[in-house]
């Protein structure tokens, strides 16, 4: 994005002088050298010496020693006073463009829609980079809404994270605007084939396929070079990742085959329908017992990408209190949404008080099972479900951070799910989510060290994104303060 054209995004029309965000903006492409910063090295759990970090247009060019003349020269420098620096975080799981989902009578009929919105594309990604976001997935949505979303960002028209799209999931139900619906493999190759035309980098497979449906759509989704990743319940993540399944999306495995055959009969018996199955199939799984070990070894073997979305369930499960999840949501989900979250659409449609209860009484249970998925070498990443209900762009992922820290995963894996592993996982690992030369320099610099505390992400000093440094200043801007 070009200097010029972010100061514009961000200045008032009515103001005649830049705020002080911008008063020390930048001119004429000079490099960029972030001096006196620690990086921070995830894969060795350490921190580095003192650095010099010289950008050259969106690129890292040169590392070398704090204050060498060669980093210095011709630069505009930026003594970052021994902060930390580390590559910009990566959302694997923010429905970018995902409008309210919707209830009309159509010939008669109730349908439900999702359908996409710019206005809230742009508050969302505004907001994302704000909180030290660069790069997202979209793991489904609206592949014209998306193209327009990178035209935009490629015109300069907007501040964004750079976004990898999958189209509508495929399920056995079409939702316009997010679900497509097909019923036979031949179905199932024309639509993949038909995504992968408008641009899509992912296929979706959703919970309503059958086996024969779900391996169809692993091998079109293969054949048109494209990883599958799917949201599971009824088939066992075990035999999907046998089909051949390259990635899962969230901890909430609610399949009858992942329990034995005592505890499948016991859930059965009083099981109800829509989300109360996020705490009663938990009731009677066992995190430490054969089926979990069996679900362990298979991340193990077959090393899916992975996101967990916690924050997601864990903002259903406590959604009856006031908390985090609803504050954040308030101060920087789009108005839409909130008023759409606030008046029916949630998670916990139907609960009870003795329901969340319920939820969060087994919640050391979904700790321990991200706990002990995120050991494994898995390509493990994170995600947050974003523009799901009590879900803010941004912030929210800061918020899966602490929640896995909570359930015992170590810092420096959080740290290169978050930004390592992601990149490769979008297959974009040679251009993303390291400092390196010749890697873009989308980064975050923070006041302390979040290898220390991973609560120091939110301790942000600076994003600089496509090689632009943005002040303190400018990201509250961005999140619209």
């Amino acid at each position: 994005m070009q200097r010029s054209t972010l100061a514009s995004l961000l200045l008032p029309a009515a103001l005649c002088a830049p705020p002080p965000a911008l008063a020390n903006a930048p001119s004429g492409g000079a490099p960029l050298a972030l001096d006196n910063v620690h990086i921070v090295e995830a894969e060795d759990n350490r921190v580095s010496a003192l650095r010099c970090v010289r950008v050259e247009g969106a690129a890292i060019a040169t590392i070398t020693a704090a204050g060498d003349p060669a980093c210095l020269r011709g630069a505009r420098p930026n003594d970052l006073e021994g902060r930390y620096l580390m590559p910009g975080l990566i959302d694997m799981h923010a429905h970018l463009t995902l409008g309210p989902m919707e209830i009309k009578q159509e010939h008669g009929e109730v349908v439900m829609q999702a359908l996409p919105d710019d206005d809230i594309a742009e508050h969302n990604a505004r907001r994302l980079v704000a909180f030290g976001v660069t790069t997202v997935r979209n793991p489904a949505g609206d592949l014209q809404a998306a193209a327009r979303y990178k035209q935009r960002l490629a015109n300069g028209e907007m501040v964004g994270p750079e976004s990898f799209d999958a189209g509508p999931v495929i399920n056995n139900a079409g939702l316009p605007g997010l679900a497509t619906a097909v019923h036979s493999a031949e179905e199932m190759e024309q639509v993949v084939s038909a995504q992968v035309e408008s641009g899509a980098d992912w296929i979706k497979l959703y919970t309503g396929l059958s086996p024969e449906l779900l391996k169809a759509g692993i091998d079109a989704a293969h054949r048109h070079g494209r990883p599958a990743i799917a949201h599971l319940e009824s088939i066992a993540w075990t035999d999907a990742l046998e089909m051949g399944l390259d990635g899962i999306v969230h901890l909430m495995p609610v399949s009858p085959d992942l329990l034995t055959p005592e505890q499948r009969a016991a859930w059965q018996a009083t099981a109800r329908g829509g989300t109360y199955s996020f705490f009663e199939w938990w009731e009677h799984f066992d995190p430490e017992g054969p089926q979990a070990d069996g679900l362990v070894a298979a991340y193990r073997r077959h090393r899916p990408v992975f996101d967990a979305t916690l924050v997601a369930f864990h903002a259903a499960f406590v959604q009856d209190q006031d908390n985090v999840h609803k504050d954040d949501a308030r101060r920087y989900a789009h108005p839409k949404l909130l008023a759409h979250w606030n008046e029916w659409f949630t998670f916990a449609i139907g609960w009870q008080p003795e329901d969340f209860q319920r939820a969060r009484d087994v919640w050391p249970k979904v700790q321990r099972m991200a706990a002990r998925l995120y050991a494994t070498d898995a390509r493990m990443t994170l995600g947050t479900d974003m523009s799901n209900p009590w879900i803010a762009p941004g912030i929210s992922l800061h918020r899966e951070m602490q929640l896995l820290a909570e359930a015992g995963v170590p810092n420096e894996r959080l740290l290169l799910a978050g930004t390592r592993n992601a990149a490769d996982a979008l297959g974009a690992g040679d251009r993303l989510g390291r400092i390196a030369p010749a890697y873009e320099a989308d980064l975050l610099v923070l006041d302390a060290n979040p290898l220390d505390d991973i609560q120091h992400t939110r301790d942000i000093h600076a994003v600089v994104l496509d090689g632009e440094f943005l002040t303190t200043a400018t990201l509250d801007q961005l999140k619209g303060e």
